[in-house]
């Protein structure tokens, strides 16, 4: 797969191949240079969870051990991309409890399966627990007394996108951070500035073989499968998410949940690179 930034993608060894579940998965953390990012926030911790697809292939408790061990980490904030629930709407009441417990800010977008199952359902229940959801709308958060804005890019693949209202009127001098379900929204997202864009969809390709399955998704036109992309001055992560919505399997793409650790850069052509830490 492309990495321009280098990110190294170790983690934790499993005695177990990947395409069984395992009890977690797998927790990543990296530290990133932001270009653009105040140095007021150099050194926040951002969570982020995608493609929960709380349904009937996800074990439910494999979910609630990839919330409980974002808790465990005590983030300063916490984002989701997308994709909570899935083919019912029954999965939205027990999708609401399952996501239960986040003491610190949370943000989210929601992706098309949302859509497709009851979009209206699945707001209600992260607004039950006081968590943002940006549809193609920006919000600043007040963190470590400088603002961060957090701009939402809503669904595309069910056409819901819309990056010019996503970000009007926000501010050039603030950090930015974008989310966006389906990554493709990455290159318009960047083409406002510099900023950390985070997003899911792809659950990495599910069964990864190299060089195969990355071809497969460009001749596709989806040309970010998984990990970190340069996009314009921007940095783009890909998660290769939580839970399963079609393919209950995976190879070469474990599932996984990620805390970055952001790092001012002191320019866009700032060539540090993300990297995970132990």
């Amino acid at each position: 797969m492309a990495n321009p930034r280098g990110a190294i993608d170790t983690h934790d060894h499993v005695k177990r191949p990947d395409w069984q579940h395992p009890r977690k998965p797998l927790l990543r953390h990296y530290t990133v240079p932001v270009p653009g990012l105040d140095p007021a926030h150099d050194g926040l911790r951002i969570a982020h969870l995608s493609d929960l697809h709380v349904g009937v292939l996800t074990p439910h408790g494999f979910i609630r051990n990839a919330v409980e061990l974002i808790q465990a980490e005590q983030p300063d904030l916490v984002v989701m991309t997308g994709d909570f629930v899935c083919y019912s709407q029954r999965f939205v009441g027990p999708f609401r409890e399952i996501i239960a417990g986040f003491g610190v800010p949370t943000v989210c977008v929601l992706g098309n399966h949302d859509y497709w199952t009851d979009g209206h359902g699945v707001v209600e229940a992260l607004q039950h627990h006081h968590y943002d959801v940006l549809r193609n709308q920006h919000t600043r958060l007040w963190l470590r007394h400088a603002p961060l804005t957090l701009v939402g890019i809503d669904d595309a693949a069910t056409g819901q996108a819309d990056a010019t209202r996503a970000f009007r009127g926000v501010s050039e001098k603030d950090s930015r951070l974008i989310l966006s379900h389906v990554p493709s929204q990455a290159d318009r997202a960047a083409s406002y500035g510099p900023g950390f864009i985070l997003s899911g969809h792809t659950h990495g390709g599910h069964i990864d073989i190299p060089k195969v399955t990355e071809h497969i998704f460009r001749r596709l036109g989806a040309n970010y499968l998984k990990g970190f992309y340069q996009v314009g001055d921007a940095t783009l992560y890909v998660s290769c998410g939580v839970g399963s919505s079609s393919v209950p399997i995976r190879a070469g793409s474990p599932a996984e949940v990620a805390v970055f650790t952001l790092r001012s850069a002191e320019q866009p052509s700032d060539r540090r690179r993300p990297r995970q830490i132990d």
